[in-house]
């Protein structure tokens, strides 16, 4: 007789920053693979009690929308960042660069790559949104 998927096995079962699988290894698509072999294998003289079957869909449905608002906050996420970048052009902001020196200069442009977007210097050099440390009005040529 093969024993059902534990709640809190299943709840383990939740999806990570890339909505792939948690530390445990589960995703989604394990948790259906093992629910429809627990069916298959299962005895039929002695079936799985159906409140159990019903909980373990419940569960499933729980790690499915998860992943739904895992993705939606993600882009949520990403468009905040692009619009906070967006009102720093025109800004003269100060950060310390990727060579790990301070920056300082007005924002003329933006590049949004998969790391997030760059803010481009009147200077020419480069800052990641994160590394921005202030940002002033911009002085006045």
């Amino acid at each position: 007789m093969t024993t059902p998927i534990s709640s809190t096995a299943a709840s383990a079962a939740k999806p990570t920053a890339t909505g792939a699988t948690s530390a445990t290894g589960f995703d989604k698509d394990t948790f259906m693979k093992l629910l429809v072999a627990q069916l298959k294998y299962q005895n039929p003289s002695s079936p799985a009690d159906s409140g159990q079957y019903m909980n373990q869909m419940a569960v499933f449905a729980q790690v499915e929308k998860l992943g739904q608002l895992l993705t939606s906050q993600q882009a949520s996420q990403s468009l905040q960042q692009r619009i906070s970048a967006e009102a720093l052009v025109g800004r003269q902001v100060t950060g310390q660069g990727s060579d790990a020196k301070p920056h300082t200069g007005v924002v003329t442009g933006l590049t949004f790559g998969s790391s997030g977007p760059t803010l481009t210097l009147s200077d020419g050099s480069t800052l990641g949104l994160n590394d921005v440390t202030t940002v002033e009005q911009a002085p006045i040529a």
